[in-house]
């Protein structure tokens, strides 16, 4: 007996790759119920691990992390247990653990992290998100990055990011190169150029700042222009601002009104 039961696990351990490679369907042309590893379906489809899909449309439930899908394309409702990967991925998609894809358009949602090229939609990671570029509302429990970000992005320690268009929030911090909008940050904020009202908790630092910067500790930078709040030091070389601050330091060129020369010029 116990050579049969070892015969029988040898050959289910030989044939597993073909038997994950195989679905069974209950289809009329296409659309209808597959169980297993199909290619295309319009329905229901549940399937252990996913390989080498090409098109579902409908619902696709994924047990265990799948494998190569260079080319698959999920529409309607991508569930993993683990994980749903797909070259693209479109309308709700939930992993229990993370999400990865090409492109991604609707509402991702991941407990622990989730990954994209080209995100477009409301997206939630649970630890992490990354993504190349996002576009809509993007939150993370711990931390954001990006390439571009335009919309609401939100990372609940920190933000990176090389370009964020619209409102950023970041627990701790946020860096970026460019940054537009309003963004508000628990501690510092640094970019090379700010346009639109930032706020920074300790302070705010940047080359280029147009617009209201305001830092509670300090908002340092190369060109300022608009309306600046340090509540500690604010220091620039060329400023064309209302300037406030304990200690107001302009290097070379000061255009609009500072309250640190006021009160020098009072207390003298």
């Amino acid at each position: 007996m116990r050579r049969y039961l070892i015969c029988l696990m040898i050959i289910l351990i030989v044939n597993f790759g073909s038997v994950l490679a195989r679905s069974f369907d209950l289809t009329y042309q296409g659309n209808g119920i597959s169980f297993g590893n199909s290619k295309k379906i319009n329905g229901l489809r549940l399937n252990l691990v996913d390989k080498n899909i090409e098109r579902v449309n409908g619902l696709n439930l994924t047990f265990w992390i799948p494998k190569d899908n260079p080319d698959a394309v999920i529409n309607g409702l991508a569930l993993g247990v683990v994980a749903p990967v797909a070259n693209e991925l479109n309308g709700i998609i939930i992993g229990g653990i993370g999400v990865a894809g090409g492109k991604m358009r609707g509402i991702s949602l991941a407990t622990v992290g989730l990954a994209c090229d080209d995100l477009t939609g409301i997206s939630i990671g649970g630890l992490g998100l990354t993504g190349g570029d996002i576009k809509g509302i993007a939150i993370s429990g711990v931390g954001l990055a990006s390439e571009r970000i335009s919309g609401i992005s939100v990372g609940g320690v920190g933000l990176a990011a090389e370009k964020v268009n619209g409102m950023a929030i970041g627990g701790v911090g946020l860096s970026a190169e460019s940054m537009n909008g309003f963004a508000i940050v628990g501690v510092g904020l640094a970019s090379e150029t700010i346009k639109g009202i930032s706020i920074g908790g300790v302070g705010i630092a940047g080359k280029e700042i147009t617009g209201v910067a305001i830092g509670g500790l300090g908002v340092g930078a190369k060109d300022i222009s608009g309306f600046a709040v340090g509540g500690g030091k604010l220091e620039t070389q060329y400023i064309k601002a209302i300037a406030v601050g304990a200690f107001v330091k302009v290097k070379r060129e000061l255009s609009g009104m500072s309250r640190d020369q006021i009160q020098i010029i009072h207390f003298c």
